[in-house]
């Protein structure tokens, strides 16, 4: 304990933030100790693990026996309706979202972005003592506050990053999608099929609309690898997050099942996306005076009434300081 203190008396004097410090990492040396005993003791005598123990037991020359089968489905299915389990794995699905409409596809994402948010907590903690080292004569609750706001805020920086980069994609893609799917009417209409429209519109969007391109281009080398078309159009409106590309999923996937002509289909979904679109555009503009009336009342008419009524009301008061 004297170390300990020792070591915090090297980044500040105040005798109230090191003892703030350590009750700190006490608590916190208090919590994990209480949450491993909770694990351990939960664990021993889980239902999980006496699952898992009755599956050993068990004769498993043969995957395919029924007990074997039936010990492994009753197993995952326990672990799956932990709860813990599944707030765990619903967090871990809302991240992978916002990391696949950010435009990361790869495995390892998770991992990289939990890595890096645990890399910005650790330099949130290191500018934390810096900052104490700096300025040592800091009061207790001061300390914690800044200790507060510059953690959290790294804590949370990643995630908000990640946020940002996800709807800056996803605009990028809505903006784009309009001509692309012009592009991919007139592909289809010229007598290519479905796939090569696709491939054709890819290559020609990949100099000035990357995104877009590359999302094309991934459905059609994941129909080529044997992935039905269906599934690779559902995949490609899931890992763009638009509701407008999922709808020409839709249709495209309804026309191939019912027999009708897939150009057709298309050029009157663009025709009625298009109309969409004049629609969403009339009703910005009919916002905008609204929108208006706040920067107008605060910008505007304040400097307006200063020129128009201020030189008659400083001639008004001269009148009165020579009445008065």
């Amino acid at each position: 304990m004297e170390y300990l203190r020792g070591l915090l008396y090297s980044f500040t004097s105040n005798e109230n933030t090191v003892t703030m410090a350590v009750l700190g990492i006490a608590l916190m040396a208090g919590l994990m100790l209480a949450a491993a005993m909770y694990y351990l003791i939960s664990g021993a005598y889980s239902p999980i693990r006496r699952q898992v123990l009755r599956m050993r037991s068990a004769t498993v020359n043969s995957p395919t026996e029924p007990n074997y089968k039936h010990y492994l489905e009753s197993t995952l299915t326990k672990v799956g309706g932990s709860s813990i389990f599944e707030g765990a794995l619903k967090k871990d699905q809302e991240t992978r979202k916002l990391l696949i409409h950010a435009g990361f596809h790869s495995e390892n994402a998770l991992k990289i972005y939990y890595s890096l948010r645990l890399l910005s907590l650790l330099i949130g903690v290191a500018l934390a003592m810096v900052i104490f080292r700096l300025f040592p004569d800091l009061s207790t609750m001061v300390s914690v506050y800044v200790i507060l706001l510059i953690v959290g805020s790294f804590f949370i920086l990643p995630g908000i990053a990640l946020t940002k980069l996800a709807a800056s994609r996803m605009r990028k893609l809505r903006r784009y999608f309009p001509d692309a799917l012009d592009l991919l009417v007139v592909c289809c209409e010229s007598g290519l099929g479905l796939l090569e429209s696709f491939q054709r519109v890819s290559n020609e969007l990949r100099a000035v609309h990357p995104y877009l391109a590359h999302e094309l281009g991934l459905v059609v080398k994941k129909v080529k690898v044997g992935i039905p078309l269906s599934q690779s159009l559902e995949e490609f409106g899931h890992r763009t997050g638009l509701e407008d590309i999922r709808g020409l999923n839709s249709v495209i996937v309804q026309s191939i099942k019912l027999g009708t002509g897939v150009a057709e289909t298309i050029r009157v979904y663009a025709d009625e996306y298009r109309d969409k679109r004049l629609q969403a555009a009339e009703e910005m503009a009919a916002k905008i005076a609204v929108k208006m009336i706040f920067p107008m009342m605060v910008c505007i008419w304040p400097s307006f009434f200063i020129v128009a009524i201020g030189p008659a009301a400083l001639k008004v008061m001269e009148v009165w300081d020579k009445a008065f």
